[in-house]
């Protein structure tokens, strides 16, 4: 059965038009200047690498089309920390520099980062994220990605979209699977964290979103492994957990 909706469900490229639509079309999404909101995010996959508390408590402001994200409090009250795919920095609460890093996704094949994260390594993970999550469903129709429709194996229960990034976009894995509803709204998340490891595969688990000044955007989340050759999501351990609120949408 064809879910409510989609006009063409064997033609990717048409369905992530549709799915565009539904959360509130290319035109207003390109209109955006930038997404504030309160970020809490913690759990396994941060607190093992030394990080558990870093992305707590922070407020964010984000420009999806810059590919910037600054989190403030980050570090210390009044800190600051600034993502963008290949240089992040760390400043005090007084504006000094603390610490930057030029391409910080090329530290985490050391041996090292698969024990313990610094400041830089965590900031350059959660900006990464955070673009990407809030930038859904828009980032798939960016140049570097192409789409296809789901395989069996892939295990999706309704439509849904597999994306392949290449080299010149900030993600977690160059294959990923979203998972939809029928209002071709996100459920889940599929992907391969690979600055934690080739096999920290996870599924991202929607749990809410709401409507911003005429966008879809998701505002909790919980990621937990994802086991086995059909992708069983185990509900433990809690990797991450996301929470945001305060959202606010400048567009022109």
């Amino acid at each position: 059965m064809t879910p409510k909706g989609i006009i063409h469900p064997m033609n990717a490229d048409n369905l992530l038009t549709q799915v565009c639509d539904a959360h509130g079309g290319l035109a207003r999404w390109r209109a955006v200047e930038t997404i504030d909101f309160a970020l809490s995010s913690s759990g396994l996959a941060f607190s093992s690498h030394g990080q558990g508390s870093a992305l707590v408590g922070l407020n964010v402001r984000l420009w999806p089309h810059q590919r910037r994200v600054e989190l403030r409090h980050y570090g210390e009250p009044g800190g600051l920390g600034v993502w963008t795919p290949e240089h992040v920095a760390h400043c005090a609460a007084d504006g000094r520099l603390l610490a930057d890093r030029q391409h910080p996704r090329a530290q985490f094949s050391r041996l090292s980062k698969r024990l313990l994260w610094d400041k830089l390594d965590m900031l350059y993970f959660g900006g990464y994220a955070l673009w990407n999550y809030l930038s859904f469903p828009f980032v798939l129709a960016e140049p570097g990605v192409r789409v296809s429709l789901p395989t069996v194996a892939d295990g999706c229960a309704g439509p849904g979209l597999v994306a392949e990034f290449d080299g010149s976009v900030p993600t977690h894995s160059a294959r990923q699977v979203f998972h939809l509803d029928e209002a071709l709204h996100l459920t889940q998340h599929d992907y391969t964290a690979d600055v934690i490891g080739r096999w920290a595969t996870a599924a991202n688990r929607v749990l809410a979103s709401t409507d911003v000044a005429g966008l879809r955007l998701y505002t909790r989340r919980r990621v937990t492994p994802r086991m086995g050759p059909w992708h069983t999501v185990l509900p433990l351990p809690l990797l991450v957990h996301i929470d945001i609120s305060a959202l606010q949408v400048d567009a022109n």
